[in-house]
């Protein structure tokens, strides 16, 4: 299937769940892909390699999608390389409260953040340990009141919820049904339509 898109020149949006197999031979191949719009992979170890090769090449990206722990590291390569990224999708990961922050102060032209089901943590000032935060405060809504569709889950009750916390942030998918990472996906853009804009938390 890889090998087939190698050359798909006019490839807009590719999905790799496997992504530490084909790490190199992807940004490599994405010199090709003029026409590439939107990308899903897990996290990377080099995410400013990656950014700049599609800021480089795909002048019509508009779409990431993160299976994987989301860190300040990664979101700086955003901010820097892809500033004028429409649709942002943490579901399922690992993110820090303070990259959340960041990412909605300096990512101007996002329109849809997904932090739904991620494991959201906040670290204080030490010697206090970081601790899981369940409910989004009054200063993260307002800094997220400008984007079109700011989509989240944080419920105890919800499955997907309860999996990536056992996971810690890193989600095994292969332990659960096949095509369950992407099952919420087609959920989000079908509640998407019944709002016109704003905070959309998902009720699982």
């Amino acid at each position: 299937m890889l090998q087939g898109c190698l050359w798909c020149p006019r490839l807009k949006r590719l999905v790799l769940p496997a992504w530490n197999r084909v790490e190199t031979v992807i940004i490599k191949a994405i010199d090709l892909w003029k026409d590439l719009e939107s990308l899903t992979m897990p996290s990377i170890v080099n995410p400013p390699h990656l950014v700049q090769a599609i800021a480089t090449n795909c002048r019509n990206f508009s779409e990431l999608k993160i299976m994987g722990p989301f860190d300040i590291y990664f979101a700086s390569s955003l901010v820097n390389y892809l500033p004028t990224l429409k649709v942002l999708s943490l579901r399922c990961s690992m993110l820090y409260k303070d990259t959340l922050i960041f990412i909605l102060d300096n990512l101007c032209g996002l329109e849809v953040l997904n932090i739904s089901h991620c494991l959201l943590i906040e670290v204080p000032p030490p010697p206090a340990p970081g601790r899981i935060v369940r409910q989004l405060d009054k200063t993260i809504l307002e800094k997220a009141s400008h984007l079109l569709y700011f989509i989240t889950c944080m419920s105890d009750a919800c499955i997907m919820c309860q999996r990536t916390r056992n996971d810690e942030g890193l989600m095994r998918w292969y332990k659960y049904n096949e095509g369950l990472w992407k099952e919420d996906e087609e959920q989000n853009k079908t509640m998407l339509k019944e709002v016109t804009k704003g905070f959309l938390s998902i009720l699982c």
